[in-house]
C-alpha cells in the first residue's frame, strides 16, 4: 500500500507540473477542466447522486454555469508573449475585478463554515440537503477553476501555481510529523479523530517559514520588498494555511454525512481527487486574492 502511495504521489506530481509548466493559458484550462471532471463525480456521490442522468445533469448544469462565468472573465488580448521579471507575460487576459469578486465570497464562504464545523454534528439540518450540498459544490470548485486559470494567465510559466500547490503541501507535512511527534490535544475529534492542534501548528509554522523563504529569495535576487509587502503575504500564508484546515475538515464532514471513507477511488492508494485538493480548494482563493491585491507592486509578475 505504502509502495503504491508513492507511486501514484509521484506520478501526480510529474503529471502536474507538465500540465502546469508546459501548457499554454488556454490549454491549461482545458487540463484544469480534465482534473475537474473526477472531483464533480465524486461531489455528485457527496450528494447522494446515484443514477447516471442523475449525474449527467449536475456536471451538465455545474458546465454552463462555469461557461457563463469564464465567458464574463474572459477578455481578448492582444500582442505576442515576452519576458518580464522571472515570468512570461501572456496573449490571455482576465478580468481582474470578477475573479477579485469571486475570490472575496469564496473566502466569506469558506469562513461560514467554519461555523458548522465548530458545531458538527449538530447544525446538520442547515445544510444535509442535496440541493445545498450541490451548492456548496460550486462555491468550492468554481472558485478553484477560476483561480488556477488567473495564477497561469499572470504567470504562464506556471511559477505561481506550482507556489501554491508547494505551500498546501508543506502544511500538511508539517501537521503529519508535528502531529505524530506532540499530538495528544486532538483538533477536531468528531470529524477528523487524527488532527491534532500541534498538527494544527506545525503547519502554519511550516507554511510560513516556507514563505519566509521564498520572499527572502524574491528580496534578495529580484527586487527589495517593502515591509507592507512582506507582512501581507505572510499573513496571506498563515490564513492560507488556517483554510486548507478548513477545506480537509470540511470534506470530512461531507463524508461523515454520507458513510463513506473516500471520495472515490480514482487515485490507487489516495482515494479520490477530492481527497487530494480539498485543502487546496480551500485555499486557493486566499491566494489568488492575495496575488490580486499585490500583483501591481510586485515587479518580477
Amino acid at each position: 500500500m505504502l509502495k503504491q502511495r508513492v507511486v501514484t504521489a509521484i506520478v501526480m506530481l510529474l503529471v502536474l507540473y507538465a500540465g502546469t509548466a508546459w501548457l499554454s493559458p488556454v490549454m491549461f484550462a482545458g487540463f484544469l477542466s480534465l482534473v475537474l471532471l473526477p472531483a464533480l463525480l465524486e461531489w455528485g456521490r457527496l450528494m447522494g447522486l446515484v443514477r447516471d442522468r442523475e449525474r449527467l445533469a449536475w456536471v451538465g448544469s455545474f458546465t454552463v454555469i462555469l461557461s457563463l462565468i469564464i465567458w464574463f472573465l474572459l477578455l481578448p488580448g492582444t500582442g505576442a508573449q515576452e519576458q518580464t521579471g522571472l515570468f512570461l507575460t501572456s496573449s490571455l487576459t482576465l478580468n481582474i475585478t470578477g475573479v477579485a469578486l469571486i475570490s472575496v465570497l469564496a473566502v466569506t464562504f469558506w469562513a461560514s463554515i467554519f461555523y458548522f464545523l465548530r458545531r458538527y454534528p449538530r447544525r446538520q439540518e442547515h445544510w444535509q440537503a442535496r440541493w445545498r450540498i450541490g451548492l456548496m459544490g460550486l462555491a468550492c470548485l468554481i472558485p478553484t477553476w477560476v483561480g488556477f486559470l488567473y495564477l497561469k494567465v499572470l504567470a504562464p510559466s506556471g511559477l505561481l501555481v506550482l507556489v501554491l500547490v508547494a505551500l498546501v503541501s508543506v502544511v500538511d507535512i508539517g501537521a503529519y510529523f508535528s502531529g505524530r511527534a506532540w499530538g495528544n490535544a486532538k483538533l477536531a475529534p468528531a470529524l477528523s479523530p487524527k488532527k491534532s492542534w500541534a498538527g494544527f501548528w506545525g503547519g502554519l509554522a511550516s507554511c510560513a517559514a516556507l514563505t519566509l523563504g521564498l520572499l527572502t529569495w524574491v528580496h534578495t535576487e529580484y527586487q527589495t520588498l517593502s515591509p507592507l509587502t512582506w507582512v501581507v503575504l505572510l499573513l496571506a500564508a498563515l490564513l492560507l494555511a488556517v483554510f486548507s484546515v478548513i477545506g480537509d475538515l470540511f470534506e470530512s464532514m461531507l463524508k461523515r454525512h454520507r458513510g463513506i471513507k473516500d471520495s472515490g477511488r480514482s487515485l490507487p492508494g489516495h482515494g479520490g481527487v477530492l481527497d487530494r485538493i480539498d485543502s487546496l480548494v480551500a485555499a486557493t482563493p486566499v491566494f489568488v486574492l492575495a496575488m490580486v491585491l499585490l500583483s501591481t507592486r510586485l515587479e518580477v509578475l
